[in-house]
């Protein structure tokens, strides 16, 4: 017997899919080898997993700081489309310059100013962008 789950329990899920779908674009590869697609992929689950390790103490800062304020209507949360562009940003910095304080320090400020509200039981209709063709398409038959 099948058990009906309404969007609302699965909503985690489908925004972990968008991310690795569309901010990411893990279907978009830099060769059509074996060896390549896999390098991509791991790279990108490796970003994503890079991303939510730096961003995790800020937005538990966040969320406790917008949860302490009661004047505020809504709470707060992190962009993650921009942590991820952030993450991209700073690798270099990072593992080949090994200046990781003054980048931290930047992934740090620039994330944490960058918010979302959390706005609880929204119906808003969204004009929705054609979809991208990526560059590795292949031949039509």
């Amino acid at each position: 017997m099948r058990t009906f789950v309404s969007y609302h329990y699965r909503w985690n899920e489908e925004e972990a899919y968008k991310l690795l779908k569309c901010r990411i674009e893990l279907e978009d590869f830099s060769d059509k080898r074996a060896k390549a697609v896999k390098q991509d992929f791991f790279a990108k689950v490796f970003l994503m997993t890079l991303c939510a390790a730096y961003t995790y103490p800020i937005d538990e800062k966040v969320r406790k700081e917008y949860k302490a304020d009661e004047n505020r209507k809504h709470d707060q949360k992190i962009n993650r489309t921009n942590a991820i562009a952030m993450t991209k940003d700073i690798l270099i910095a990072v593992f080949i310059l090994k200046e990781y304080k003054k980048a931290l320090e930047a992934f740090d400020d620039v994330v944490s100013k960058t918010r979302e509200i959390i706005r609880p039981g929204r119906s808003v209709d969204r004009n929705h962008r054609p979809k991208k063709l990526y560059s590795m398409n292949y031949k039509k038959l």
